[in-house]
């Protein structure tokens, strides 16, 4: 059996292209041996003893021991190409190639060995092997080379014993080695991207080898400390993405603990997070005098003296902070890594200390920025203004970082999170309600409460509904603003409405006062206003239906049903006319009808299905006077009981018409028998149903004066029209 053209150019390539030229040639290089899976996948002895004239073998091997050689040298740019071909013959290679591996990782693991890097401010060297350094990016590509042959040995019990427990320390090792964390006031010796690459490899490998990487524990904490909960103040500006590797590192690490102690570990990690954030809430809000009281036992810390808040003395703690700044940012940080430890799996069961989160969330919620002036909250007099200041505009943040916390804790624990329910939506609502202006607060609170009605929406007592009332404005709000429904201005005037009589300039005058002459030019048509693609209107969208579809409609107050009824297309909106608690109080304290979005629908999407389907079977439901629906109050037979006589009276007179219309035994368009007339409890519109007594459209006995919302259904048919009239005052 011949062997495939790409494995001869590869093997080729190899052997003629001098080493130095070989990290230009990786991308074709990589390509030959992606297209080489069969040769590589299959087993070198069976393919011997199948066909002992069959060069493919030999040119596997051939492969294998070029790329070890590469690796081995002394060259960097040879051990750059031989760690780029070693990926993609594990890619590809399977079984048959992990256990030809051996080689490969110890040759792996010298790379990230050999270490001599310059500081350029310091102008200091570090080496530990003669060999001449490889760049940063051989070393990453060789963390993300060995983190993949360690995942993919991992099923291999046999592999793991003869390869990952005597290398896997090594790889450790190197790795913190090269990461280290700094002394105070220096810079770190890598980037923070090779940083990150190294805190995804060991949250990989921690899950999979716990008891390998037990005694390389506390070293790693030591390494990744200092990003859990960076601030702006720090001597390394920490991306996001090396925050989060570092927190899912720190969660992850409870696997390590001996025996059966992974989930004490787990607990004990997380209240340690919670009490560090009493801590930074003890300095931050010493501004303020707190109506707090803690329901888990927690006491206040002593108030640092000194012009600013700190903390984070101790050396086994997060880095230190100072400033109002700075431990907002520290607490933020630290409400994160909480809801890290919420979006990352457990070894064993865990006991959830949610008394003690809640308890946090309830404190650093019950202070608001004032609405008016500084009146409205209790400060502390020993504080200057400046900081208080700088903590009403930090507040917002960490009120985000809390509402965010609720929502992971939800996510994680889904119907058990039931009870809990109450609690959260009346901390976002006081949150969201005193920083509405936010529009990241504001999807926030969207997206959280989007959670909470879909887990417990229609079982929401009336005093959790009546509270949710400023939220449901807010959402109706950005709807309407975001389709060019509403003003976003409605009180400014313009410059050219208010100076219809400009004065004459006064040339004495030496005073001289600039002016926009286009603030002069009426606009004749209103500016759209298109923000479709902001996030928070995105989480309008998708919550507002749920508040119809997953509210107790008895307990939501009539002017907010309103409010949220002509909002959006036909699935959102036909949900407004589907509840029966809506007829049960059609009429206020004066007798006045609500309004009812049904009309509206009708008028607005006339061939649209799903609005069909609603205005049949409530008109159907409504005339036949259904208990609970409240026909104009009545329950439908006292009305009709009522309007019999003068029903009977019409109906005469359509047939009588009809008859003396007739023409060859054809019925004119409108004439027919009025089948019923009724009036609806939602908001008092007359409701005619006709049976007619030919082909034809339907006639409303306004005699044609409106427009029919029925349509017609052919000769014989019911057709319904309904006819919206003007509320009773």
């Amino acid at each position: 059996m011949a062997a495939p053209p790409d494995l001869k150019v590869l093997c080729r390539r190899l052997a003629s292209t001098p080493v130095d030229d070989l990290p230009r040639l990786c991308p074709l290089l990589v390509n030959h041996v992606l297209r080489c899976g069969g040769p590589l996948s299959a087993a070198q002895d069976a393919n011997k003893a199948k066909d002992k004239s069959s060069e493919t073998p030999m040119l596997v091997h051939k492969l294998k021991t070029h790329i070890t050689t590469l690796l081995t040298g002394k060259s960097p740019a040879g051990r750059f190409a031989a760690v780029c071909l070693v990926k993609a013959v594990i890619d590809v290679g399977g079984w048959e190639s992990l256990r030809a591996s051996d080689a490969w990782l110890r040759g792996l693991i010298g790379v990230l060995q050999v270490c001599e890097i310059t500081n350029p401010g310091l102008g200091t060297k570090e080496t530990n092997n003669p060999q001449k350094p490889d760049p940063l990016a051989s070393k990453e590509l060789c963390i993300v080379t060995l983190t993949k042959i360690y995942v993919l040995l991992q099923g291999y019990q046999t592999l793991v014993r003869e390869m990952v427990t005597p290398t896997l320390p090594s790889y450790v090792t190197a790795c913190l080695q090269l990461i280290k964390a700094p002394t105070s006031g220096r810079p770190p010796k890598v980037p923070t991207s090779f940083i990150d690459t190294v805190a995804c490899s060991l949250s990989k490998l921690v899950v999979l080898y716990p008891t390998t990487l037990r005694p390389s524990a506390p070293q790693m904490k030591a390494a990744l400390r200092a990003y859990i909960a960076p601030t702006s103040f720090d001597d390394v500006v920490v991306p996001q993405s090396l925050r989060e590797a570092s927190r899912r590192l720190f969660v992850l690490l409870s696997y390590t603990a001996p025996k059966n102690g992974s989930s004490e570990e787990w607990v004990k990690a997380i209240r340690s997070t919670i009490l560090d954030s009493h801590g930074t809430v003890d300095q931050i809000f010493r501004a303020v005098v707190e109506s707090w009281e803690s329901a888990t036992g927690y006491r206040s810390q002593a108030v640092r003296p000194g012009p600013e808040p700190s903390g984070g003395d101790s050396e086994e703690n997060l880095p230190s902070w100072s400033g109002v700044q700075a431990g907002a940012e520290r607490l933020i940080g630290l409400l994160e890594f909480l809801a890290e430890y919420f979006n990352n799996p457990t070894k064993a069961p865990v006991t959830v200390p949610l008394g003690e989160i809640l308890d946090l969330t309830a404190r650093i919620t019950l202070v608001t920025p004032p609405s008016g002036s500084e009146d409205s909250i209790e400060t502390n007099p020993a504080i200057g203004r400046d900081e208080k200041a700088e903590l009403w505009s930090a507040l917002p943040d960490i009120h985000i970082a809390v509402l965010r916390l609720h929502h992971a804790l939800v996510r994680r624990l889904h119907e058990n999170a039931v009870p809990l329910v109450t609690d959260i939506l009346d901390q976002m609502v006081r949150v969201s309600t005193a920083s509405r202006h936010i529009p990241t607060m504001r999807e926030t609170a969207y997206t959280l409460t989007n959670q909470l009605l879909l887990l417990s929406g229609p079982t929401l007592p009336k005093l959790t509904v009546d509270s949710l009332a400023p939220l449901i404005q807010s959402t109706c709000h950005d709807i309407l603003l975001s389709t060019s429904h509403l003003d976003p201005n409605p009180t400014t005037t313009t410059p050219a409405a208010t100076a219809t009589k400009p004065q004459k300039p006064n040339p004495n005058s030496t005073t001289s006062t600039l002016t926009n002459a286009d603030a002069y030019l009426a606009t004749s048509a209103p500016t759209a206003h298109h923000h479709h693609h902001y996030p928070h209107l995105t989480a309008a969208t998708a919550l507002l239906p749920l508040f119809l579809s997953h509210l107790p409609q008895r307990n939501l107050a009539p002017d907010l049903r309103g409010l949220l009824g002509p909002h959006g297309d036909p699935p959102r909106t036909a949900a407004t006319p589907c509840w029966p608690a809506a007829c049960t109080r059609s009429r206020d304290s004066r007798g006045r009808y609500y309004a009812s979005v049904l009309p509206f629908l009708v008028r607005r999407f006339p061939r649209d299905q799903a609005v069909e389907v609603v205005r049949s079977n409530l008109v159907r439901v409504v005339g036949r006077g259904v208990r609970g629906w409240g026909c104009s109050g009545k329950g439908g037979e006292e009305m009709k009981e009522g309007k019999d006589e003068e029903e009977e009276e019409e109906e005469e007179e359509a047939v009588d018409g009809g008859e003396e219309k007739k023409d060859g035994g054809k019925a004119e368009k409108g004439t027919g028998k009025v089948a019923s007339r009724f009036e609806c409890g939602i908001d008092g519109t007359r409701i005619e149903r006709f049976e007619l007594v030919g082909g034809g459209e339907c006639q409303p006995l306004c005699g044609g004066q409106k427009q029919c919302a029925g349509n017609t259904r052919g000769a014989g048919a019911v057709s319904v029209a309904a006819e919206a009239q003007e509320r009773a005052v």
